[in-house]
């Protein structure tokens, strides 16, 4: 069996991986962010031109303007917008908003203001809830297998392994293990940020201020937006990693599992405190003694062999005809292993 070294490098090395991963997830979901908030600006300058915002209208003549009646076609260029809406429950909730009575005459021009935010926000909320449900998908797969290879290949012992029901998956990604899953909370972040955008508009055209200060105004607010998705997602990705790897333990028997802390100048002092601690996998609970821990935590675990488990995966890697133990080659190549060793529903 391979040493402890061994173990606490591989375990480390593949949440690097997994992180290294969601960049790209990252860089879509920012990109789409920055993509609404210049829609948004280039809606701010076509305002501004027609009514002439900044060149010192009353309060009273500013809220006129925006209480004023328009033709209702801009609920069917918003309607159009969303045929590109992928999440069912994304796309009823604006249609309610759209199809809602108090719209069926002509509405203010406030009222598709705010209409028109709250689409392509929740447009962005559409990309973010595709992208990283893929994500998270893939990371719970990968870390599954990846783990249970490593588990026989430092080991030196083959054995079958069933592959991750569909249904775990499920429960994993839904599971409000914060207090919420991470499709409540990209819901509940993209209302704030289409309220607060909202304000900044209203705030900008009641008290004057030029394109330029509102636009620098939502782009700050979009940086704020966009760390905030960033966070979760990163936060998410080590809770599905280490989910992924939990099942992966119970899969082989495994007993126990050993806390690997991330130790450098941004590691928190709850993991320094639980770094190389001992659970039993029956007592898991994320958040007490299984990551994440805190918000962008990056710690693992490593599967932990006690005698008994050692024993235990002996047998089940012992042929029932011959009583030997299957032995897999140190240099067995991924794809050669989930072949022969996965047994696939």
């Amino acid at each position: 069996m391979k040493n402890n070294k061994y173990w606490v490098k591989r375990a480390k090395d593949k949440m690097k991986g997994y992180h290294k991963d969601s960049d790209k997830t990252i860089l879509l979901i920012t990109n789409a962010y920055d993509k609404a908030i210049e829609d948004i600006e280039e809606d701010i300058r076509k305002i501004y031109d027609k009514f002439k915002f900044d060149s010192g209208l009353s309060d009273a003549e500013i809220r006129k303007l925006l209480n004023s009646k328009v033709d209702n076609k801009i609920l069917d260029e918003l309607r159009e917008q969303i045929l590109t809406v992928e999440d069912p429950d994304i796309r009823k909730e604006i249609l309610s908003k759209l199809n809602a009575p108090a719209y069926k005459a002509r509405i203010t021009r406030l009222e598709a203001l705010k209409l028109n935010v709250y689409t392509k926000i929740k447009t962005v909320a559409d990309i973010e809830l595709k992208q990283s449900k893929s994500l998270y998908i893939d990371t719970i797969n990968k870390s599954y297998y990846q783990s249970i290879f490593d588990i026989q290949k430092g080991l030196g012992i083959g054995f079958d392994v069933a592959s991750i029901p569909t249904h775990v998956v499920e429960e994993i990604l839904k599971n409000p293990w914060s207090g919420k899953n991470f499709s409540q909370r990209i819901w509940k972040n993209t209302d704030i940020v289409a309220e607060k955008v909202t304000d900044i508009m209203l705030s900008g055209f009641v008290s004057g201020r030029t394109i330029s200060q509102m636009s620098r105004e939502l782009r700050d607010f979009a940086d704020v937006s966009k760390y905030v998705a960033s966070r979760l997602i990163r936060t998410e990705l080590t809770y599905m990693a280490n989910q992924g790897e939990l099942q992966s333990y119970k899969e082989c028997g495994i007993e126990e599992y050993m806390y690997l802390a991330t130790l450098d100048d941004r590691t928190s002092e709850i993991c320094q405190k639980l770094d190389n601690k001992v659970f039993k996998v029956s007592e898991a609970k994320e958040g007490k003694n299984l990551p994440p821990m805190h918000v962008f935590c990056r710690s693992t675990t490593r599967a932990w062999f006690g005698v008994d488990t050692l024993e235990g995966i002996k047998r089940r890697a012992r042929d029932p005809k011959t009583g030997k133990t299957y032995l897999i080659d140190a240099n067995i190549d991924y794809k050669t292993w989930r072949d022969t060793y996965v047994k696939e529903d």
